[in-house]
C-alpha cells in the first residue's frame, strides 16, 4: 500500500508538473502566435509599401522613357530647324555680298559722274565769272556817268525840298493861323498850366487838322466829312480817368447811328493805342495820335505847353464841320460832362429803337 501510495503521489506530482509544463509551453506558444501575428502584420505592411514603391518606380521609369523620347523628338526638331536657320543665314551672306558689290559699283560710276560734273560746272563758273567782270567793268563805266547825273539830280532836289518845306509851313500855318498862350485854364492836381494854340468856340467853323491812325496813315478833318463828330482829345490812354473817358464814350457811341462817329486824340504813339484798344476791346471809338506835328493840339488849342500833351477836351462839330459844343475840362484828372455831350448831340444822331 505504500508503494501504490508513493507511485499515485509521483504520478499526480508529474501530472502537476506536465500541467504545469503544457501551460507554460502553451503561454509560449501563445505569446509566440502573438509575436508571428505582429510580424506578419508589419511584414504586410511593409510589403505594401515596397509593392507602392516598385509601382512608381515602375510608372517613374515609363514616365522618363517617354520624356527621353520627347527630348529626342526635341532635340531632333532643333536640329533641323538650326540646320534650315544655317541655310538662310548662307544664302544671306551671299546675298548681303552681291549687294555690296553691286553698291561698290554704283558708287564709283557716281563718283565718276561726279568728277565729271564738278569739273563742268567748274569750267562754266570761270566762263561766267569772266563774262559777269566784263558786264561790272561795263557797268562801272556806265556808273560813272550816273553819278555825275545824280549829283546834277540831287541839287535840282535840294531845290525842290526847299520849295516843298516852304509849301509845308504854309499849309501848317493855315491850319493853324497863329499860336497864342492861355494860361492858366486848366489844371493838373491844382497846379496850373498853360495851353498853347487857337481858341476855337460854338459857331466857329472847325479847323482842319493832320492826326495818324493807328496803322501809321494821316487822317484829317476832310476824312470825315459828311458825319457829326465827337471828338475827344486826352492826356494819355494809359492813364485811368482817360482810360475811363474812352472806355464811355465807346459805350455811348454803340447807342448812336452810322452818320456820328467818335474820335480820341492824344500824343500816344499809333502802336500804344493799337495796344491799348485790343487789350480794352474799344471798337467804337477811333483812336488817333497827334505826336507828329501836334497839328490838333495846336489848330483847337489843347496842347499843354508844360507836359506837350493834349488837355482833356470834347468837341462836338455837325456835318457841315461846324463847332456845335465845346467843353475844357479845368481839372486835367476830372473826367467831361457826359450827359452834356449826348444832350448837345442832333436828335437823329441816335439809333432808333
Amino acid at each position: 500500500m505504500k508503494k501504490g501510495g508513493r507511485a499515485k503521489k509521483v504520478m499526480k506530482k508529474m501530472e502537476k508538473a506536465i500541467k504545469k509544463s503544457v501551460k507554460k509551453v502553451t503561454q509560449e506558444a501563445t505569446g509566440l502566435k502573438k509575436e508571428i501575428a505582429a510580424e506578419k502584420k508589419e511584414l504586410g505592411a511593409k510589403v505594401k509599401e515596397l509593392t507602392e514603391s516598385l509601382k512608381k518606380k515602375v510608372i517613374s521609369e515609363e514616365k522618363m522613357e517617354k520624356l527621353a523620347a520627347q527630348k529626342d523628338s526635341l532635340i531632333g526638331k532643333l536640329r533641323k530647324e538650326l540646320a534650315e536657320k544655317e541655310k538662310i543665314v548662307q544664302e544671306s551672306k551671299e546675298i548681303l555680298k552681291e549687294t555690296f558689290e553691286k553698291a561698290e559699283k554704283e558708287v564709283s560710276d557716281l563718283k565718276t559722274k561726279t568728277d565729271q560734273g564738278l569739273r563742268e560746272l567748274k569750267s562754266k563758273a570761270q566762263a561766267e565769272t569772266r563774262k559777269l567782270k566784263e558786264e561790272l567793268e561795263a557797268k562801272g563805266k556806265a556808273l560813272s556817268g550816273k553819278v555825275v547825273e545824280f549829283d546834277e539830280y540831287r541839287k535840282a532836289a535840294g531845290g525842290k525840298i526847299f520849295e516843298l518845306e516852304a509849301k509845308v509851313k504854309e499849309f501848317t500855318a493855315k491850319i493853324v493861323p497863329g499860336e497864342k498862350e492861355w494860361p492858366g485854364l486848366v489844371t493838373f492836381k491844382g497846379g496850373p498850366l498853360t495851353l498853347i494854340g487857337r481858341e476855337v468856340k460854338v459857331g466857329d467853323k472847325a479847323p482842319d487838322f493832320r492826326v495818324m491812325d493807328n496803322g501809321m496813315q494821316p487822317v484829317t478833318l476832310e476824312s470825315f466829312k459828311g458825319k457829326v463828330k465827337i471828338i475827344t482829345s486826352v492826356p494819355s490812354l494809359d492813364r485811368p480817368v482817360c482810360d475811363m473817358e474812352t472806355r464811355r464814350f465807346n459805350e455811348e457811341a454803340a447807342k448812336l447811328s452810322d452818320r456820328v462817329t467818335v474820335l480820341t486824340i492824344s500824343m500816344d504813339l499809333p502802336f500804344a493805342q493799337a495796344r491799348w484798344c485790343a487789350a480794352a476791346g474799344v471798337e467804337n471809338v477811333k483812336t488817333f495820335s497827334d505826336y507828329q506835328d501836334r497839328s490838333f493840339g495846336l489848330a483847337y488849342g489843347v496842347l499843354i505847353k508844360e507836359l506837350k500833351l493834349l488837355a482833356r477836351a470834347v468837341f462836338i462839330v455837325d456835318d457841315q464841320d461846324v463847332v456845335r459844343y465845346v467843353e475844357l475840362v479845368p481839372e486835367i484828372t476830372r473826367e467831361p460832362d457826359y450827359d452834356q455831350v449826348i444832350k448837345n448831340l442832333p436828335l437823329d444822331s441816335f439809333l432808333q429803337l
